[in-house]
């Protein structure tokens, strides 16, 4: 019955696209500034460790759920979203590379990226850590959605 449900919303959702314009995600790349606005707004932020441009089931994972038209109509204005990219070309500053290696600490993932990236971590405006789940095994946008729908469930 919960899955239905959890297919329900998305399918509706998809179904509103054609008589609405999608929303964009707005990827923040500040730890800081997505707790505030997290705070503020009352959303968990979700943090996407990958690697963009070398790290094939994290670009999968993009494409197939982070660029999904219906996952972003769903989520775009339910979750604060943070990019903590590790790219080779062109690399990070380094300013911005210490700050993504210092989540990975905070979060307690693997200094190397060959055990189990991408990562998707959601957590309050507190940082208390609401789910974390390393890999992408191609589920599509179906199981983050649901994820997603019973967060909100409780956070209010």
């Amino acid at each position: 019955m919960k899955k239905c449900t959890i297919l329900f919303l998305y399918i509706m959702a998809a179904s509103r696209l054609s008589a609405q314009q999608v929303p964009a995600i707005k990827w923040l790349q500040n730890y800081s500034d997505a707790v505030s606005i997290s705070a503020k707004e009352k959303r968990p932020v979700l943090l996407f460790f990958h690697g963009s441009d070398w790290c094939p089931p994290c670009m999968q994972m993009q494409k197939d759920v982070l660029s999904d038209t219906g996952f972003i109509f769903f989520s775009a204005d339910k979750i604060i979203f943070l990019d903590v990219d590790f790219p080779r070309k062109p690399p990070l500053t380094a300013r911005q590379l210490k700050h993504n290696e210092a989540l990975k600490k905070l979060f307690g993932l693997p200094d190397e990226f060959t055990q189990g990236y991408p990562q998707v971590v959601i957590i309050d405006a507190a940082g208390k850590v609401l789910y974390q789940e390393k890999g992408y095994a191609g589920e599509g946008p179906a199981k983050l959605t649901a994820v997603i729908n019973n967060l909100k469930i409780q956070i209010q």
